[in-house]
């Protein structure tokens, strides 16, 4: 009996831990209403915020928040519209949009339309701090899922943004 209240709570928190309810009171920050509210980014005086632009149709966008910590890393939070469920990967990658170019950074996952990433270094093991990040010559990608790398939303970061 046990069991098997462990497995309907487990199967109650996987199916209700993804909600699609946009209904809330939650402000949109930047995006039409009829995108759907954007959950809060934790707001701070040197929170730079990039708008993620829906590529191939995709319908997906969002925000992309840059925020410096006082142990000098920088916590990048992506808040998706367009989306609910699915797993994007996230990468910042080098270069401009238009230029295109590798990954610098691999970023946590979106899931949920929410991912949240702590930088330290880029991916090849060089530190990384959040000045840096603002001249970095960069893009960031958000992709169609894991196993699909066509990219469903993008936005210029650094110096390419500025």
């Amino acid at each position: 009996m046990k069991k098997a209240i462990v497995f309907l709570t487990a199967c109650a928190l996987v199916f209700l831990g993804c909600s699609d309810d946009d209904s809330s009171d939650i402000p949109v920050v930047n995006l039409p209403e009829s995108e759907g509210p954007i959950e809060e980014i934790p707001q701070d005086p040197e929170r730079v915020d990039f708008e993620l632009a829906s590529v191939n149709d995709s319908g997906i966008g969002g925000i992309a928040a840059f925020i410096p910590e006082d142990d000098g890393t920088t916590t990048v939070y992506i808040e998706l519209t367009g989306t609910n469920r699915e797993l994007h990967p996230a990468s910042i990658n080098f270069g401009d949009i238009e230029s295109g170019g590798t990954a610098a950074i691999t970023l946590n996952a979106c899931e949920c339309r929410i991912s949240t990433t702590k930088i330290t270094q880029y991916d090849n093991g060089i530190a990384v701090d959040f000045a840096e990040l603002m001249s970095f010559d960069g893009h960031l990608n958000i992709y169609e899922s894991p196993s699909d790398n066509s990219i469903v939303a993008h936005t210029n970061v650094g110096s390419n943004a500025f």
